[in-house]
């Protein structure tokens, strides 16, 4: 299943910001009418109040509809909350930190760590472009080579991510708990290269897995004409799960079992 098209999670992101300078005008455009006209300002903060009101009450039932009809959304809507958050909520001190070092002296791995906090922040182009820095200062840095690819791979640049993801296996056997291995076989599978079932087997068979790996495995088997592999996959990614989910595995152990309902255990 391919992950959130960039355009849509854009939006989604500039959204709380959105709401934010909205919050934040509302005060100056409240005086501006009152200035003009007291009765009006009462008036408009009347039919404010109102159409909040009857918003929150359409919002809320089309949500429980929805959650109702569709399945994962919940999971779905747990991963957003939990990715919002940690954007909204994510202390700015060592990014500052890391920037004020970096103009004393420019080095590869402040650089990458600029990158990384940016990454972590929402700012891919800003992530991007020290990340490329600090690889043209040093190309021998596993985690660089992680942190590039997880900034390509939820644009879709699926041919520079699996380039970046390899390197940083190679340099790095299991680098960041296999993560990056498993993120290599999911760009070559977006890529249609045959080596991502082999790669996501090798991912399995050395670290294990979740509902994510599982998952992405069932596509690579469903691709190879393996529909008992798949289901098998499957089953394991729906699993009751012994410990907490994150939001992320959470919503892919979601998708398993919506792929697996009303057909019989087939995707």
């Amino acid at each position: 299943m391919s992950s959130t098209p960039p355009a849509v999670r854009t939006a989604l992101r500039k959204l709380p910001l959105a709401i934010v300078w909205l919050l934040a005008a509302w005060p100056l455009v409240l005086w501006l009418v009152h200035r003009s006209d007291p009765v009006a300002a009462v008036e408009l903060v009347q039919q404010t109040q109102a159409s909040l009101w009857s918003g929150l009450g359409f919002a809320t039932a089309g949500t429980l509809l929805v959650c109702l009809v569709i399945p994962p959304a919940p999971a779905w809507l747990r991963r957003t909350w939990h990715r919002t958050w940690i954007q909204l909520t994510l202390d700015r001190a060592p990014l500052l930190r890391a920037l004020s070092e970096l103009r004393h002296f420019a080095s590869a791995s402040r650089h990458a760590e600029v990158g990384r906090l940016l990454r972590l922040r929402g700012d891919a182009a800003g992530a991007l472009q020290h990340l490329d820095l600090s690889l043209g200062l040093d190309r021998d840095v596993a985690s660089t080579w992680h942190q590039l690819g997880l900034v390509l791979f939820p644009q879709h640049e699926w041919q520079r991510a699996a380039v970046a993801f390899q390197n940083a296996e190679q340099l790095d056997p299991g680098h960041a708990f296999g993560d990056a291995l498993l993120h290599l076989g999911r760009c070559q599978q977006e890529l249609g290269d045959p080596a991502a079932l082999a790669t996501l087997r090798a991912h399995q068979q050395r670290h294990g897995g979740g509902p994510r790996s599982h998952v992405w495995l069932a596509d690579a088997l469903l691709r190879a004409g393996d529909r008992a592999g798949a289901v098998a996959a499957l089953r394991e990614a729906a699993a009751p799960p012994r410990l907490r989910l994150t939001a992320e595995e959470n919503w892919f152990r979601a998708i398993a079992r919506v792929r697996l309902w009303g057909k019989r255990g087939t995707p």
